[in-house]
């Protein structure tokens, strides 16, 4: 009998995902012993925040790469990536969301993995699966920079001191990085760019998901300025995405959470908005949730819920762009000129 059930069981997973070849499992995943140790510290730092398990172990992760003091670094992928090497590959809607880039930004870590316990259950839906998320890929890398969300005290920089945000190899890093962290910012330690562009492994890692992956856009998730932030093309791009339609996805996230600020900020030497948004018209959406309170991340999740549904089934390369919106991105783009405030 315990053989028929399994034996049951077994064979409707297969007919679930292999409906889409979807590379996410219902089966519970045998993790590392590196991994099984970073769940561990991940399930210790949700009891520290009150937030109950994480349920870290049973996520398909992968794992390449470390970080400074040696946790993995780690991704997960919904949908069907088994032509990920060809060129229909390219022809999916591809998402990358990557949160825990700055550890003492406590709620993005937990909102990360809200999204997790959210397309799991989509994706396990054939009819969803099926519909809306068909031909949809989505990379989720919850938490970014381990070590400095595993400390006691939750820090900004990595274990080297470093703002994996202020690290990515910009053109305008070996002229600007430096030298503005020394005369807006007075040395601030909180936002130190690195001695050298690129690095620090959790630099590495983001860059190899997006060369790996080649997304039509990437969600950031920080806090704790409550704004909307779009840094990419503003027109339609040969060959990738439409700028106006990556405009709308703002307006409609917006929207979606209750018409949240949108924020056009400048670009800072060395982020992930100025080297993937800027330099390569990827469209980069910085979330930044209200605060980062642990006790508020649940009403984070209930805010952003649709908004987060609506930018993965938002394709970008349907149709070309309304004149008019082009217009004001390009004013707006031109506008923009290197931060000297404090922000993420």
């Amino acid at each position: 009998m315990k053989f028929a059930l399994s034996t049951i069981y077994s064979l409707v997973c297969v007919m679930v995902f292999s409906l889409g070849h979807f590379a996410y499992s219902l089966e519970v995943p045998k993790l590392t012993p590196a991994l099984t140790s970073y769940c561990k510290k991940m399930d210790g730092q949700f009891k520290k925040f009150g937030w109950g398990k994480s349920d870290c172990e049973n996520i398909n992760w992968n794992h390449i790469r470390n970080s400074v003091n040696g946790d993995p670094l780690t991704w997960t992928v919904f949908g069907d990536t088994a032509d990920v090497d060809t060129a229909s590959f390219k022809q999916k809607d591809i998402s990358i969301i990557m949160c825990g880039v700055h550890g003492d930004e406590i709620t993005p870590v937990k909102f990360c993995f809200d999204i997790l316990d959210y397309l799991k259950s989509a994706y396990a839906d054939p009819e969803i699966s099926k519909s809306e998320f068909a031909k949809k890929i989505v990379i989720v890398a919850p938490l970014v920079n381990p070590d400095s969300f595993f400390k006691e005290r939750p820090s900004r920089v990595n274990a080297r001191g470093v703002d994996v945000n202020r690290n990515f190899p910009t053109r305008d890093w070996a002229k600007d990085a430096r030298r503005l962290w020394v005369a807006n910012f007075g040395k601030d330690r909180r936002r130190n760019p690195g001695l050298t562009s690129n690095s620090e492994p959790e630099v590495v890692f983001q860059m190899n998901l997006i060369k790996r992956y080649g997304p039509d856009k990437i969600i950031s998730v920080h806090s704790p300025l409550t704004m909307l932030d779009y840094d990419g093309p503003s027109k339609r791009v040969d060959g990738f995405v439409d700028g106006g339609r990556a405009h709308e996805l703002l307006i409609q996230m917006s929207k979606d959470a209750s018409d949240y600020k949108v924020v056009n900020y400048p670009f800072f030497p060395g982020s992930l908005g100025n080297w993937a948004g800027k330099e390569r018209d990827i469209p980069t959406y910085t979330l930044e949730l209200p605060s980062s309170d642990p006790a508020k991340s649940p009403e984070y999740w209930k805010l952003f819920k649709y908004a987060i549904h609506n930018a993965v089934v938002h394709g970008l390369k349907e149709k070309s762009a309304d004149p008019k919106s082009t217009a004001d991105l390009e004013k707006s783009a031109d506008s923009k000129t290197i931060n000297t405030e404090k922000l993420n």
